[in-house]
């Protein structure tokens, strides 16, 4: 789903956002830009679970400020729902806790509103081709105080070894598992033993969680 707009999208891209001309302006784009042929809008988190129940969603855009979805832990129903379908939260907040909630919470991307159309269509194409997008603002805040666990990430790094450490980078990437035993010439198996021990020292609790962590620790 990289070709820049060649390719044309398959299935449908359900947006939910309360405001009506964001909305809409985000069909004209996606339509231009991705090809995509058949969308469907949500205002409130009660209509995205019922759109959910269209098989051919495969993309999710949604805010996190709309009526209803009352925390980012709410996008795990959503994935729930529909687990094949990619999930994009789009919002005008660049809160560190937000971004790492619903990450956590099974987000494939996290973009943030004040990104311009070409940057957003960049963002969306990165998540469509299987990597995980992690905003860069990430790095850049400061770790909140009712975030878990309750210490600054980079202070980890010294515990992991060099090899987690390589591990990690390529799950930045967006890497599946066969790919980064691919590129370290180890065996699958090998990969998740480290990811299992990633994910313990990082406080991941899924792999865009740690992607989201470890962007912090190696940038």
């Amino acid at each position: 789903m990289r070709g820049r707009g060649k390719t044309d999208f398959r299935g449908t891209v359900l947006i939910a956002d309360d405001h009506e001309v964001f909305r809409i302006g985000l069909m004209h784009l996606l339509r231009r830009s991705l090809r995509v042929k058949r969308f469907l809008q949500a205002e409130c988190f009660a209509q995205v679970v019922e759109h959910l129940k269209d098989q051919d969603v495969t993309l999710t855009i949604l805010d996190l400020r709309m009526p209803g979805l009352e925390s980012p832990e709410q996008i795990a129903r959503v994935r729930l729902l529909r687990p094949g379908a990619q999930i994009v939260v789009l919002s005008a907040s660049d809160s560190r806790q937000d971004i790492l909630e619903a990450l956590s919470a099974g987000a494939h991307g996290y973009i943030v509103k004040s990104q311009n159309t070409d940057q957003l269509v960049d963002r969306l194409r990165q998540v469509l081709s299987g990597e995980i997008y992690v905003p860069a603002v990430l790095a850049d805040l400061p770790a909140e105080p009712n975030l878990a666990p309750n210490r600054d990430p980079r202070s980890t790094q010294k515990t992991l070894s060099r090899r987690q450490l390589q591990v990690l980078r390529r799950l930045v990437e967006g890497k599946s598992n066969k790919e980064i035993a691919r590129a370290l010439n180890v065996a699958e198996g090998t990969v998740k033993i480290h990811l299992a021990a990633l994910f313990r020292v990082l406080g991941a609790t899924n792999r865009a969680h740690a992607a989201a962590i470890g962007k912090q620790l190696i940038d």
